[in-house]
C-alpha cells in the first residue's frame, strides 16, 4: 500500500512538473516597437494611399489597431519613461532627453525580470543608454548606443538574439528602437526617392521652398551645424518630405525582416508584438518643420498595432489611447500582476467592444504646454513664454481649443468661443493630475562630449 502511495506521489509530482513546463512553454514572448518620430497618418494600415506599408498592414490584418492613439509627451527620452513605467511625465519628472528617472521606478524591464522573462533592449539614442536615461533598468541583455544604428544595423543583432531565445527556455521582452524617422530622416536608396517625383532636382536654385521653411526652423536649428550639412544644398522641401516617408517604407521593409524570423523560428504565434511611436513629427503644420514641437495631431498622434495569442484579428478600436497605456495592457496578457502605481489601464476591454469615453492628457518637453484630448474636443494650455519655434510663439496664460471632428488641421482657436467647455476641461486636467498620487524626483544626467554631439546631431539644444 505504501509502494503504490509512493508511486501515485511520485507520478503526481511528474504531472505537476509537466503542467510547470507546459505553463513555462505557452508563456508569451513580449517585443515592443517604438518606431522614433513616426506619424500616426502615414503607411496602409492608417488609410494613407500613398506611403506603402505591406509588413505593417499585414500585421494590422493580423491583430488590433488603436486609430486614435497619443502620446503624453513628445520628447524621447520622456516619452520612453511613460511607456516602460506607466506614469504621466508630471510624476516620473523627465521633461527632457537629459533627464534621468529615478531608481525607485518600478520599469515593465524590472517587472517582468522579476516575474522569470529574459529582458533585452537595443536602442538607438546615447540618452537612451542606462547610465543617461536609467529607463532600461532592468534590462538583462542591452544593446547599447555608441553611434546611431539605421534599421538595418539595429536588425543585425535583434536577429541573431532571436535565433539564441529558439529553445524557449525562458519567454522573453524585447524593447527595439528604431530611429530611421527621426530628423536627419534615414531613407537609403530607392526608398530615399520613392515619393519625390522622377525626374525632378531638389537642388535646382529655382525651388525657394525650403528656404521658406528655413525661416520658420527654431534657431538652434538654423545654426545646427548638423542640420545644415543634412539640408545642404536641398532646395526643395517637398525633397525632404519624401525622404521621411521614405524612411517609413524602409522601417516597414525591416520590421518584416522581424517578423518573417519570428515565423521561422516558430516564435511568432506565441509572441505578443506591439508596434508603436513615442511621438509624431510635423512636416510644415502650423509652421512647424521636421520636429516634434507643440502638441498638434502630426506630433501627438501615433501609430500603435497591437497583435498577440487570443486578439481577434484585424480590429479596429476608435476609442482614445496613448503611451501610459501600454504597460499594463502587456503586463495582463503576461498574466502578470499590474503595479498600484501605473496610470494606465489594461486596453483589452475596448478591443472586446467596450465603448466608454475616455481623455488623453499630454505634456510638452519642458513642460510648456499641456494639453487635454476628448473624443471630440482638444484643450491645449500654454503655463510658460518660450521663444523655440518662430511661427508658433507658446505665451503663458494662452489657450487653445480645436473641435477635432470639424476642424482636423486644427486650425481655428474656439477658446473665446466657448468659454464653459475650457474650463470644463481644465477642471478634468487639473482632476488628473491631483488623482495621480504617485511621484519621483528626477535627476539631472552627466552627458559627455559624444552625447552632447549626438544630440545636436539630431536637432536637439544641449
Amino acid at each position: 500500500m505504501r509502494g503504490k502511495a509512493t508511486l501515485a506521489a511520485g507520478l503526481s509530482l511528474t504531472l505537476l512538473a509537466a503542467a510547470g513546463f507546459c505553463r513555462e512553454r505557452s508563456r508569451p514572448n513580449i517585443i515592443v516597437i517604438t518606431a522614433d518620430a513616426m506619424r500616426a497618418d502615414m503607411g496602409g494600415f492608417s488609410g494613407d494611399g500613398e506611403v506603402k506599408t505591406p509588413h505593417l498592414d499585414a500585421l494590422a490584418g493580423q491583430g488590433v489597431v488603436f486609430e486614435r492613439a497619443y502620446t503624453n509627451i513628445t520628447t524621447t527620452t520622456p516619452s520612453h519613461a511613460t511607456i516602460f513605467s506607466s506614469l504621466y511625465p508630471f510624476q516620473h519628472r523627465a521633461y527632457s532627453n537629459k533627464a534621468r528617472i529615478s531608481d525607485r521606478i518600478d520599469t515593465l524591464f524590472e517587472i517582468m525580470r522579476g516575474a522569470g522573462w529574459h529582458t533585452a533592449a537595443i536602442v538607438n539614442m546615447r540618452w537612451l543608454n542606462p547610465e543617461v536615461s536609467n529607463i532600461v533598468q532592468g534590462v538583462e541583455e542591452l544593446a547599447r548606443c555608441r553611434h546611431v544604428r539605421g534599421a538595418a544595423a539595429t536588425n543585425r543583432w535583434v536577429l541573431p538574439f532571436l535565433d539564441r531565445q529558439r529553445d524557449g527556455k525562458k519567454p522573453f521582452l524585447l524593447w527595439v528602437h528604431y530611429v530611421d524617422t527621426h530628423t536627419p530622416y534615414r531613407a537609403p536608396g530607392k526608398y530615399a526617392r520613392r515619393y519625390y517625383p522622377a525626374g525632378r532636382d531638389p537642388r535646382d536654385p529655382r525651388f525657394t521652398s525650403l528656404a521658406e521653411a528655413w525661416k520658420q526652423f527654431p534657431a538652434h536649428h538654423r545654426d545646427n551645424e548638423f542640420i545644415k550639412r543634412w539640408l545642404g544644398g536641398i532646395t526643395d522641401v517637398d525633397y525632404v518630405i519624401g525622404t521621411n516617408k521614405g524612411s517609413v517604407s524602409w522601417l516597414d521593409e525591416n520590421v518584416g525582416r522581424l517578423i518573417a524570423r519570428l515565423r521561422k523560428n516558430g516564435q511568432w504565434d506565441n509572441t505578443i508584438f506591439l508596434f508603436t511611436a513615442d511621438h509624431g513629427e510635423s512636416l510644415g503644420e502650423h509652421g512647424l518643420w521636421f520636429l516634434h514641437g507643440g502638441l498638434f495631431e502630426p506630433t501627438a498622434r501615433i501609430p500603435m498595432i497591437l497583435k498577440a495569442p487570443g486578439l481577434p484579428a484585424g480590429r479596429r478600436v476608435e476609442t482614445l489611447v496613448s503611451l501610459v497605456d501600454v504597460m499594463p495592457t502587456l503586463l495582463k496578457m503576461a498574466a502578470v500582476p499590474v503595479p498600484a502605481a501605473a496610470q494606465g489601464e489594461d486596453l483589452r476591454p475596448l478591443i472586446d467592444g467596450d465603448v466608454r469615453q475616455r481623455v488623453v492628457f499630454m505634456e510638452h518637453a519642458g513642460a510648456y504646454l499641456r494639453a487635454l484630448v476628448t473624443p471630440s474636443y482638444k484643450l491645449i494650455v500654454h503655463r510658460r513664454t518660450r521663444n523655440i519655434y518662430p511661427a508658433y510663439p507658446i505665451r503663458k496664460g494662452r489657450v487653445e481649443l480645436y473641435d477635432l471632428a470639424a476642424d482636423a488641421g486644427e486650425g481655428k482657436n474656439l477658446a473665446d468661443e466657448k468659454p464653459k467647455l475650457v474650463a470644463r476641461l481644465r477642471k478634468l486636467m487639473g482632476e488628473i493630475r491631483r488623482g495621480a498620487k504617485v511621484s519621483f524626483s528626477a535627476g539631472d544626467a552627466e552627458l559627455d562630449d559624444q552625447t552632447r554631439a549626438m544630440l545636436r546631431s539630431l536637432g536637439y539644444t544641449e
